[in-house]
């Protein structure tokens, strides 16, 4: 779960950022009204490196599953496409 969870932070961070963009770009919002996406956009290097130390602690424990990994980083990515599906359906 670590892993999918680090994989996405960084998507949903992008999407924040590509967000905060177009709504100073397209509709002149102020940096106030974006602070929310840009807060979410910006790198969390102290979780990074707890996904890190959490990793590679896991071989040790005999926890890490490649295959579940794969899933859950899988399965999080699809819900979040279909988050972003909806909002662009109700639009």
């Amino acid at each position: 779960m670590v892993l999918a969870l680090t994989a996405n932070f960084s998507a949903w961070g992008g999407c924040c950022a590509r967000i905060a963009a177009s709504l100073r770009r397209h509709y002149d919002f102020t940096d106030e009204a974006r602070a929310s996406f840009g807060f979410l956009a910006r790198p969390a290097p102290e979780l990074g490196r707890g996904a890190t130390e959490a990793v590679r602690a896991a071989p040790d424990e005999g926890t890490l599953d490649h295959s579940r990994a794969y899933t859950y980083g899988r399965l999080l990515q699809d819900y979040e496409a279909m988050f972003w599906s909806a909002l662009t359906r109700t639009a």
